[in-house]
């Protein structure tokens, strides 16, 4: 498939060099795999002392990629992706461990599929 990047004036690529004006700089790259990021975690135990296992619809997860929502990144800046074209097959990947100064962290959030 095909994914439109666009990075907002002023951060990461798109930073103007002296005397230049700022512009959104906008790629259109391939992809094969599309990367979801996941809600962090709960930090705390509920009230049963038992962990809380938070839900997520698929479709919160994939407004990542509506073109709108604005991801905050300090290496890359500010950016915006959207689909521009579907792959015949899509394979979504769910990043679930994140590694601490100490130790790899699952994250155990269950993700809804629509079945319609």
């Amino acid at each position: 498939g095909q994914l439109q990047i666009t990075t907002e004036a002023g951060t990461g690529k798109a930073k103007p060099k002296p005397g230049e004006e700022a512009k959104d700089v906008v790629e259109v790259v391939p992809y094969m795999m599309l990367g979801m990021d996941l809600p962090p975690a709960p930090l705390y135990r509920d009230a049963m002392e038992k962990n809380i296992i938070p839900q997520v619809q698929l479709f919160l997860i994939l407004q990542k990629f509506d073109g709108e929502m604005v991801i905050d990144n300090i290496k890359v800046g500010r950016r915006r992706f959207l689909i521009k074209k579907l792959p015949p097959y899509l394979v979504m990947h769910m990043k679930r461990f994140t590694k601490n100064n100490f130790f790899v962290e699952k994250n155990p959030t269950i993700v809804n599929f629509p079945v319609k």
